[in-house]
């Protein structure tokens, strides 16, 4: 096996508590579709055709981003100071839906506003000409989400049938002819039945990765109740021991969503309800609203150790679970908090 087994994560990072707050993100997200080519269990697009489901209650449109506005999201990420980490397209479809995403990857690759671009997919829609034109798209990291080790498994988790064969030969062709691209390889534990199939991942993606890993199902969206019954809620995403008494969302400090419909919002889950959002990029620089009273608000509170009182952030264990111990800032809070007012 070619790949390292390893989480997707930076060993190297600085403690978030001595360099907040920051004058740009660290990461930002941006979701340029909600269609999705399957139907997972554990996600809110499977509640999409369900009337008075998930997705409607939250008003959640299927669409792509507006193409004519995306040069601006890139203009309006230039305008912040340099030290942008990661540009991440993701969201709650499936980036590969939107036929221009190579075209706006290489926007912000030209833009130089990171030396980081990433794509997280599914990855059943990379055919040869896409993969080619990912790979001269300006990317640098393709994160491939698996939904089973066979046809089967994938019927089960997301209700679709698909050419296991094919998809296997296309995800070959990507990790032969990837060139600087860095993959990544993951499959959350709640889709594999057995250890026979944890080696199967293993050895059916070892080869075709430069990381793999098995990853903690862990509930992304409040939305889906059902979910929590299958989840263990002290394992974090990395299958590491959870820390139940954690208070503050340290993402909310260095991350940035852009979502779907130009909404700007202060952490990484998908599908997040309107009324949880910093600001629309149509009527405010993202600048401007990562500056702006309503987001410094949010990050007083979080610091004040109320982040329950937040009713979009009251009972979310995704930030949590997500969280690694750099970005715990509960024990600096107070002395952050003084930075902020």
């Amino acid at each position: 096996m070619n790949a390292e087994i390893k989480a997707n994560v930076d060993p190297k990072r600085t403690p978030l508590a001595e360099v907040i707050p920051l004058a740009h993100p660290f990461t930002v997200y941006i979701e340029v579709t909600r269609y999705c080519n399957l139907r997972c269990f554990y996600c809110l697009i499977a509640t999409q055709d369900e009337e008075h489901g998930a997705m409607q209650q939250l008003g959640l449109k299927v669409q792509h981003m507006d193409p004519e506005w995306f040069p601006k999201v890139v203009e309006n990420l230039r305008q912040f100071p340099q030290g942008i980490k990661r540009v991440v397209f993701s969201g709650l479809g499936e980036p590969l839906m939107n036929p221009r995403l190579p075209e706006m990857i290489r926007q912000v690759a030209d833009a130089g506003i990171t030396d980081r671009i990433d794509v997280i997919t599914n990855g059943l829609l990379i055919t040869r000409k896409k993969a080619d034109e990912l790979i001269q798209s300006g990317l640098t990291n393709i994160n491939i989400s698996i939904q089973g080790v066979d046809a089967a498994q994938y019927m089960e988790t997301c209700k679709k049938g698909i050419d296991y064969p094919r998809f296997l030969e296309n995800l070959a062709y990507l990790y032969e002819n990837r060139g600087d691209i860095k993959i990544y390889i993951k499959v959350i534990d709640a889709t594999l039945k057995s250890k026979q199939d944890e080696e199967k991942f293993f050895v059916t993606f070892g080869n075709l990765a430069d990381r793999i890993y098995i990853e903690h199902l862990v509930v992304m969206q409040q939305q889906m109740d059902d979910l929590k019954l299958l989840v263990d809620p002290t394992k974090t995403f990395y299958n590491e021991e959870l820390d139940l008494d954690r208070k503050v969302c340290g993402q909310s400090f260095y991350f940035l969503q852009i979502g779907c419909n130009f909404d700007i919002f202060p952490c990484p889950v998908p599908g997040l309800p309107l009324t949880l959002s910093m600001g629309n990029m149509k009527e405010q620089s993202l600048v401007d609203i990562w500056n702006g009273p309503r987001r410094r608000q949010h990050l007083i509170t979080m610091l004040k150790l109320e982040k329950d009182t937040i009713p979009e952030c009251r009972g979310c264990t995704c930030f949590n679970a997500i969280n690694d111990p750099m970005e715990n800032l509960d024990k600096d809070a107070p002395r952050l908090l003084q930075r902020f007012l």
